[in-house]
């Protein structure tokens, strides 16, 4: 082993760490990495760059673009909430769902469409009496496997393809994936609808996901008693706040210090600041109240909601926010965002405690009054994922119908094209983003919000570390100890192994990083081999996407996360058999179709 394979693989292991961990953001993570990889020599700055004008990462950037503009035409929304109305059972509203939320994955990215398609399913759910958590993760789970049947419906999928063209392979054809993609997807919504519906969670949280009338998530809130209201000098009693239903009363700060042990006759006082939990629809009532007023903790208050000078948001705070792990008085939130919080969801918290002191996390869930800069400010920055607007105020005006179904046929297009190999996805997808500039469906100063910047970072950044381990003969160094371990079994036995070792990685690592770690490797093996490297990039693009055990390793799981109140266990009881019968399902499939 020489010292480049040994620092490699110290740099590697320590961004995987570091990446579970969740010492920092990933992109801060993998572009340290590369630095380090830079500084030693052991990557040139044209080879440690090359990830940044990858065709497969501009593909998916590309891509993100047209995607947008489906989702903004409201169409898919629309048809999503026709789909979950016209269902006459939670299992039949569930494979419904499921089977459309599988097909437009493969030919659009899976996260925007569990992002558009959550909120209307915690509807459905809220007005049938059904937990989210019954519906959320299976919807996860369609996405990531639908996204397998095409290039396009993963990122792992491009950027598999990518760097196969890059090293002078042929590469995937729009629908080669499907032999394995289509065979998985039905496994697992008969799975999820027969053993894994029984299996998933039914679980009513110790705090109080639901309103017990309206089944509506509830928000952590705080107002202020005022001086000449109605609820000035009166007992907690009188003022209906003793009720654990609607708006339930967590604690009182009272200069300075937070009581949380008081009884129903306890005395309210001028400037009294309230923490309260319920439904947006509750607060909103309880602060139309003569006496209580919202504390937003800026000068963003409601009036400019009614004046149309601000807007209400409800966002989930992602993966790559730079706010995660801080408090939120340390975040200089309206400073940053032109914005203010004056409502915090989280399922599995149940301290008494200021919203100001409360720490940031993934999947956070955040009632803002944005001001008319927070697109601004938010648009290069993959901070937040926005479920909902107050439609009254909201800033963008409705399409025109030409607007709203242009895009769906210039996508409709795009496919084709593509799927008939008449022109590469790149070419098709960079074709369609001019034609919705230039008709000014996206305007150009939006489409800075449809580009997952951190996301684009992260998978340029995995590029050069996929080539120092090419470069080192670590990547060759794997291969032959692979192929030692599994000499006894065969070229099966290699293809389970390069399986398992892919996909524990992107469990814990993310996709694309996974994708990118391990392909080298499996060139290596086809080298030593001797045979072709389709069957083990095959392996690697499907054993990437297939994150099924963790909450960590697929966007679309981490979003579902905290939107179904679900457990870290929850994903190992229903992700580990889904995950073994993928594993047999596409080792099966290439050792007799692809070999």
């Amino acid at each position: 082993m020489t010292w480049e394979m040994a620092v490699t693989g110290i740099v590697i292991l320590a961004m995987m760490g570091a990446l579970i961990k969740e010492a920092a953001r990933p992109e801060v993570i993998l572009l340290t990495a590369l630095f380090v990889l830079l500084l030693t020599g052991i990557l040139t700055p044209a080879e440690a760059v090359q990830g940044f004008y990858n065709q497969g990462m501009l593909t998916i950037g590309l891509l993100c673009i047209v995607a947008g503009a489906v989702q903004k035409s409201g169409l898919v929304e629309r048809f999503v909430e026709n789909v979950l109305n016209n269902g006459h059972s939670p299992r039949q509203s569930l494979l419904r769902i499921m089977v459309p939320s599988s097909l437009f994955s493969g030919v659009l990215n899976n996260t925007p469409i569990v992002a558009a398609f959550t909120p209307y399913v915690r509807q459905w759910c809220e007005k049938h009496d059904v937990a989210p958590s019954k519906f959320l993760l299976p919807i996860s789970f369609a996405t990531i496997a639908g996204g397998t049947m095409t290039l396009i419906g993963t990122s792992t999928n491009l950027v598999v393809h990518g760097m196969l063209i890059e090293r002078g392979f042929e590469g995937f054809s729009f629908f080669q994936l499907a032999i394995i993609g289509v065979p998985i997807t039905l496994f697992l919504i008969v799975f999820m609808i027969g053993i894994g519906l029984k299996m998933l969670p039914n679980r009513v949280p110790t705090m109080p996901y639901f309103n017990t009338d309206k089944n509506q998530k509830r928000f952590s809130a705080e107002m202020v008693v005022e001086p000449n209201g109605e609820f000035a000098g009166k007992t907690i009693k009188q003022a209906g706040l003793h009720q654990k239903n609607g708006v339930e009363l967590l604690g009182i700060v009272r200069k300075g210090k937070v009581l949380e042990n008081y009884s129903p006759s306890f005395k309210l006082k001028a400037h009294d600041c309230l923490l309260l939990i319920g439904s947006l629809n509750d607060i909103a009532y309880l602060e139309g109240r003569d006496g209580l007023q919202l504390d937003t903790g800026a000068a963003y208050q409601l009036d400019g909601l009614r004046q149309g000078e601000s807007q209400l948001l409800e966002v989930v705070v992602t993966h790559y926010s730079s706010l995660l792990f801080k408090k939120m008085k340390d975040t200089l939130f309206p400073q940053q965002f032109d914005a203010a919080i004056v409502g915090v969801h989280r399922y599995d918290d149940q301290h008494v405690q200021r919203m100001e002191e409360i720490t940031i996390k993934p999947g956070d869930t955040l009632l803002l009054l944005a001001g008319p800069d927070f697109e601004n400010r938010t648009s290069t920055r993959n901070e937040f994922t926005i479920l909902r607007t107050n439609k009254s105020s909201n800033p963008f005006q409705p399409f025109p119908v030409w607007k709203r179904i242009l895009p769906i046929i210039l996508f409709g297009i795009m496919i084709v094209l593509a799927a008939a190999q008449i022109i590469s996805i790149f070419t098709a997808a960079a074709v369609t983003v001019m034609l919705l500039l230039v008709l000014n469906i996206l305007p150009v100063r939006e489409i800075k919000n449809y580009i997952p910047f951190q996301v684009l970072i992260v998978i340029s950044a995995a590029f050069g570390i996929g080539e120092a381990m090419l470069k080192t003969g670590a990547a060759t160094y794997l291969a032959e100890m692979m192929l030692q371990w599994m000499a006894p079994f065969g070229l099966i036995g290699m293809f389970i192994l390069l399986y398992v070792l892919t996909n524990i990685l992107t469990e814990v690592i993310t996709n694309n990083a996974a994708a990118i770690i391990m392909l080298p490797v499996a060139i290596e093996t086809a080298a030593i081999l001797g045979i072709q490297i389709t069957p083990l990039a095959v392996i690697v693009a499907i054993a990437a996407s297939a994150s099924f055990i963790t909450p960590i390793g697929y966007q679309t799981n981490l979003f579902v996360y905290g939107q179904g109140g679900y457990r870290f266990i929850d994903f190992m009881k229903i992700g580990i058999p889904v995950s073994l019968m993928v594993m047999a399902i596409t080792v099966s499939i290439t050792w007799m179709v692809l070999v």
